[in-house]
């Protein structure tokens, strides 16, 4: 744990998908909130076909939108620090973009989560 999914709107220019992934496993993981680094699963989707908005001026042209999927336990701060951590390095891996719209959500899994 925990899972991590980034999606992508379909035109955001994205150069090296790997090494945002790492720069996001590497934050997560310097939280301390997680035992072993090889317990973060990352990966990157694009959406096939993405609108902000009506498609007009002013609406935005690119969106980022990573969901952290974790086991339930983790107080609301730690949660906030954690989106916090991701917000960031989202922000910097594309700061040469312009008119990007960013999200980050944490969902906390049932406990029937099954991993083997």
């Amino acid at each position: 744990m925990p899972h991590v999914v980034i999606e992508l709107s379909e035109n955001l220019p994205l150069q090296d998908g790997k090494a945002l992934l790492k720069a996001v496993n590497e934050t997560l993981f310097a939280s301390g909130e997680f035992r072993a680094a090889k317990d973060i699963k990352s990966r990157i989707y694009r959406a096939p076909v993405s609108l902000i908005g009506l498609g007009e001026a002013g609406d935005g042209e690119h969106f980022v939108v990573a969901k952290i999927a974790l086991l339930a336990g983790r107080s609301d701060d730690v949660k906030s620090a954690l989106v916090g951590r991701v917000m960031t390095v989202l922000q910097a891996h594309f700061a040469d973009v312009a008119d990007v719209q960013y999200a980050v959500e944490i969902q906390d899994l049932s406990a029937q989560y099954l991993k083997a």
